[in-house]
């Protein structure tokens, strides 16, 4: 065994070496250290000062009316084949969906994307209904009644 020292390296005895290890070249070559330790090529960076925090800011609220509009809308959207459930659907689509643009341009609130999306869904499931609803008493029409459900 030989006395292993760190701090005096030229004082290192060499390990005896097994001749069965010296048959295999090694695979890469063992880099000699050039200099000490303890020292370092350059000084060590101080750390980058931090920013300041920065200031809360209040947290922004989406519109409720802008979002049951747009999704009163879809459904208006879906369901333009049935008479009158599409008009009243579509009707408060445009409703609801125009107050909650109105709420969205107030300072705190959003959603005013989906206000005018609901908006949008709106109108284009009313016209449909219009037309499927002018069908709807034209066929009762030609049939002879005078009302269209129950009368």
């Amino acid at each position: 065994m030989t006395s292993f020292d760190p701090y005096q390296p030229e004082r290192q005895v060499p390990a005896p070496v097994d001749p069965a290890w010296q048959q295999y070249p090694p695979s890469a070559p063992v880099p000699q250290l050039q200099q000490q330790w303890g020292t370092q090529p350059y000084p060590a960076q101080p750390y980058a000062p931090q920013p300041y925090p920065m200031a809360a800011y209040p947290m922004l609220r989406t519109s409720g009316m802008a979002v049951a509009g747009m999704v009163v809308g879809i459904v208006a959207l879906v369901t333009f084949w049935v008479p009158f459930l599409d008009l009243l659907l579509g009707f408060l689509a445009i409703g609801l969906s125009w107050a909650g643009m109105l709420q969205a341009d107030r300072p705190g609130y959003t959603g005013k994307g989906m206000g005018i999306a609901g908006l949008v869904c709106g109108i284009i499931a009313v016209i449909p209904a219009l037309v499927i609803m002018l069908f709807f008493f034209g066929l009762f029409a030609a049939a002879g009644t005078a009302c269209g459900i129950a009368c």
